[in-house]
């Protein structure tokens, strides 16, 4: 009986070992806070696509009180999924929390549409991102959705999609669109746009006649997205019917005047939602190091510490996740800085295709504390960092050459004058003058 227990708990740490390295580097527990339980139907597509790879879904209303978010200061969760744009308040979790738990480095969906809540507007304040005001739309009068014809152009066929090439593919159609605008800051290395809106697209009530816009044109927002520098990764969508099973599933066709745009049977709102929230759960653009050396070169051994005019080489391996494995990652732009305060070196690291990343150099001639330095940021991959620090000394007194050739007018200076100095004293102790 003992034997068969301990032979079933070997298996249960096996599996657990495997399942472990296999698995998402983020997890697979996700909350989703809905507005009403009517959501969980109209976008029982979106949610049956996350089950179907793997993730365990909870549902909770916004004015559920039962909703354990943190329970003994550990979170319940690993993702966030706010669907919950008119509740003023949500029952269980404060804005605050949810910036707790970005902080911890998991991950947050949030959409909102016009009728925006003070709860999701103080959450998208805090990570930079401002959201026009409530009963607000984005309109556009030429980049509409031909089915909008006879409304108020609320309803967009977007494609401005950003240039990022770790988040998302090529999106085969344009994606549909209703929702509030964003405006988010410019010169942010962690927010960036995936979806805006075209040059002749703003923001305002849609019954209202035009006055002040508060975003227009290529600023305008949609879909935004945040990489914090502990790589958690947030979303703000400004339509919630962006994940829906409607948007899903209906044809989309540019309005134009003749009539001959390009009419696709399927939107590109399910392809965008399924690659948008891969890179939101870390399925994704996920970077890890490993194996960083450095050493002279001939030697496998690091040293202690290096004298200066060394040549050193330095290697890196760097992985990345592909939503099953960690497979190597091959890009060009790698680079190492060896540093004491500034940079003395900067140099770009060779790929060997296999994920290893190498270099050689010759130490420059100044001693100290120096730093190996590999930083790579990039837009949807992880913030990846790896240092290495050693200390550099100056040469020995033995290690110096003993004769240099820029030296030898001073080695012929020192001579002569020990040799005059040998003939001045043999004159002045052996010669006598003649009476």
């Amino acid at each position: 009986m003992k034997t068969s227990l301990l032979f079933i708990v070997s298996l249960a740490l096996i599996s657990a070992i495997f399942s472990a390295t296999s698995d998402s580097p983020a997890g697979k527990r996700v909350l989703a806070v809905l507005d009403n339980s009517r959501i969980k139907s109209t976008h029982s597509t979106f949610f049956s696509q996350l089950e179907a790879r793997g993730y365990t879904v909870d549902y909770a209303g916004a004015e559920d009180r039962g909703t354990k978010f943190k329970k003994y200061g550990e979170w319940m969760y690993d993702h966030l999924i706010v669907f919950a744009p008119s509740a003023s308040d949500v029952v269980g979790i404060t804005s605050d929390e949810v910036l707790e738990f970005v902080d911890s480095g998991r991950n947050v969906i949030i959409a909102a549409d016009s009728d925006i809540s003070d709860f999701i507007r103080e959450v998208a304040s805090e990570c930079n991102v401002e959201f026009d005001q409530e009963g607000t739309h984005v309109i556009d009068h030429v980049n509409y959705d031909s089915s909008d014809y006879h409304g108020q152009h609320t309803l967009l066929a977007a494609d401005n999609f950003a240039n990022a090439p770790a988040i998302f593919k090529n999106i085969n159609a344009p994606v549909l669109f209703r929702g509030v605008a964003q405006d988010i800051e410019e010169d942010s290395d962690l927010l960036f746009p995936l979806l805006t809106g075209a040059s002749t697209s703003y923001s305002h009530h849609s019954s209202n006649s035009v006055k002040d816009l508060h975003v227009a044109g290529s600023k305008l927002v949609l879909v935004s997205a945040l990489q914090a520098r502990n790589n958690a990764r947030v979303i703000f969508s400004g339509s919630l019917d962006l994940f829906s099973n409607k948007f899903f599933s209906s044809s989309v066709q540019k309005y134009s005047d003749d009539g001959k745009s390009q009419k696709y049977a399927k939107s590109g709102n399910e392809e965008f939602v399924n690659q948008i929230t891969a890179w939101a759960f870390q399925e994704k653009g996920v970077l890890r190091a490993s194996n960083a050396e450095t050493h002279r070169v001939g030697e496998t051994v690091a040293p202690y510490s290096y004298t200066i005019k060394q040549e050193v080489e330095y290697s890196v391996m760097i992985e990345e996740w592909n939503g099953d494995k960690w497979v190597p990652f091959n890009a060009n732009d790698v680079q190492l800085e060896y540093i004491m305060l500034d940079p003395y070196v900067r140099t770009t690291l060779k790929n060997d295709g296999k994920g290893l990343y190498h270099t050689k150099f010759t130490l420059p001639d100044v001693y100290g504390v120096f730093t190996f330095k590999v930083e790579y940021n990039r837009k949807g991959y992880s913030n990846l960092k790896e240092i290495i620090r050693i200390p550099v000394r100056p040469f020995r007194h033995n290690e110096y050459e003993r004769f240099i050739d820029t030296a030898y007018p001073y080695y012929a200076s020192a001579i002569s004058m020990m040799g005059g100095l040998f003939i001045f004293s043999w004159f002045f102790l052996y010669h006598r003058d003649s009476k």
